[in-house]
């Protein structure tokens, strides 16, 4: 697990994030690694099955065959319908519409529009926080606002400005429609037809599907109600199949990936506007999070789709402690401890064990590798260190680090028992992975030194605020679960 990870240089994961933005044909685990090989980059099998296997951006089919999002998306089919508004105000916002054909890394304010012939240039404009909630829902709840006031055109309400009210308009990126529609012209009930040109550039084509002006359905019409029945069957399937996901686009990009044919047609119809009709599937709670799921039923962690895991499976996310930015965050935590003074061997050594939950037993030989990477990555990181700029940030980072070292050690402790995951309190269970992957992102932000100084520290801190009162909740929960479990395993002889 160490190897695996601490192990990657610049250029491998250069080579590796190209290999995955790029390749749109099937491939096997030999073509990814005589790809690397070719390139002057040698990794491990093992290592690069546990990266196709973990990563986003990948899907596994069967035969030991993979494929990447760009392959399943670009040039795929899309359509949404642009709301009274924003046929109005002559502008469209993407929200949540190019959701799963394009990077799920990327805000949709930082795509790119084109129309036939050319890029079309974003321009700013106000809309009503009704529509842009609306248009940015598939985002699930917790991560709506976020996105919304995220957005770079928002120049004047900060994301902490939430916790008092929400404001009635709010400006966001947004694309001229007479730059898409041309001469002809869009009018209310025409649709936008939408397909990624270039993956990994984001640039998303846009044109405009006009509506029949007869009031009998139209053979258009019939394919689309066709599309939406399609949809319900599809995604009643892949909720069986593959349950709640990481995310609602995840959900989606499965239901895409799996119904590709009946679901990616120029007269196709929007998730949006299914989920608005249907009464079969809606926005369902899970944990701090929103899923697509039946109307009627809760969302259990575990399923058809992961019935066979016991919690060991826990381990898949613990191995992030790992990562490059979880080890300079602990590493600046200490420079910031002693004022920016040089540290000594002991200090290294403290940093590992810190790094390591309390149960994890790490072979001699792996815990050195460690060792000297934290020592490489220190010595790296003095040299630019600056006490005085980190003051600021220094305090936060130490609650960040102290709850992510609180979660990772109960969710390392529950994945070390190799019990049934349907042994433990599953709306728990669901938030402490939440919360372990919320805390993650803050920390690999914080230690993004590109955007060190636009992090935004007023919001991470309300966040921070919310997360540690959230595992305060769960932990006695989780604590008393895995107690009675483990003493209901043991033997009286």
């Amino acid at each position: 697990m160490v190897n695996t990870i601490m192990g990657m240089n610049v250029n491998s994961t250069y080579l590796i994030d190209e290999f995955l933005t790029n390749r749109q044909d099937v491939f096997t685990l030999d073509d990814f690694s005589h790809y690397l090989k070719q390139n002057g980059v040698k990794v491990p099998k093992s290592s690069l099955n546990d990266i196709l296997l973990s990563s986003d951006m990948v899907f596994s089919l069967v035969g030991n065959e993979f494929v990447t999002r760009a392959g399943v998306f670009t040039g795929r089919w899309f359509s949404f319908k642009p709301t009274k508004e924003e046929i109005d105000k002559g502008h469209i916002i993407l929200g949540h519409r190019c959701i799963p054909f394009v990077n799920p890394e990327v805000a949709p304010d930082l795509l790119y529009v084109a129309n036939k012939k050319e890029i079309v240039k974003s321009e700013s404009c106000v809309f009503s926080m009704n529509l842009a909630m609306d248009v940015f829902a598939l985002f699930g709840e917790g991560y709506v606002i976020p996105y919304i006031f995220n957005d770079h055109s928002n120049t004047e309400l900060p994301l902490s400005s939430v916790q008092y009210s929400l404001p009635e308009e709010i400006t966001l990126t947004a694309w001229p429609l007479d730059k898409i529609a041309g001469e002809e012209g869009i009018k209310f009930g025409d649709r936008i037809l939408g397909r990624v040109i270039n993956w990994e550039e984001n640039i998303v084509e846009l044109s405009v599907l006009k509506a029949d002006n007869n009031t009998a359905l139209s053979a258009a019409d019939i394919e689309r109600e066709e599309w939406y029945t399609a949809f319900e069957k599809g995604i009643l399937v892949s909720l069986e199949k593959n349950g709640p996901g990481t995310s609602m686009e995840e959900q989606l990009a499965f239901l895409f990936l799996e119904n590709q044919e009946e679901l990616c047609n120029k007269n196709c119809g929007s998730a949006e506007e299914f989920l608005r009709h249907t009464k079969k599937i809606g926005f369902c709670p899970y944990g701090v999070e929103t899923r697509i799921w039946k109307t009627g039923e809760s969302v259990p962690f575990v399923g058809a789709w992961n019935s066979d895991c016991n919690s060991a499976a826990l381990f898949s996310h613990i191995s992030l402690i790992f990562s490059p930015q979880i080890v300079d965050a602990y590493i600046e935590d200490t420079l910031n401890d002693n004022d920016g003074k040089k540290l000594v061997k002991k200090d290294i050594e403290v940093i590992v064990e810190k790094l390591c939950p309390p149960l994890l037993k790490i072979p001699l030989p792996e815990k050195k590798l460690l060792g000297i990477n934290v020592e490489k990555r220190y010595e790296l990181l003095s040299k630019k260190y600056d006490s005085f700029a980190d003051a600021s940030i220094g305090p936060l980072r130490k609650r960040i680090i102290a709850l992510f070292r609180e979660v990772s050690t109960l969710l390392y402790e529950i994945g070390n028992t190799k019990l049934p995951l349907t042994d433990f309190p599953q709306q728990e269970l669901v938030i402490i992975v939440q919360l372990f992957g919320h805390v993650v992102r803050i920390i690999e932000e914080m230690e993004n030194f590109y955007i060190r100084d636009r992090f935004p520290f007023d919001d991470v801190q309300m966040s921070l605020d919310g997360m540690e009162e959230t595992f305060e909740d769960i932990k006695g929960t989780l604590s008393m679960a895995l107690e009675d479990n483990t003493y209901k395993n043991f033997t009286i002889v």
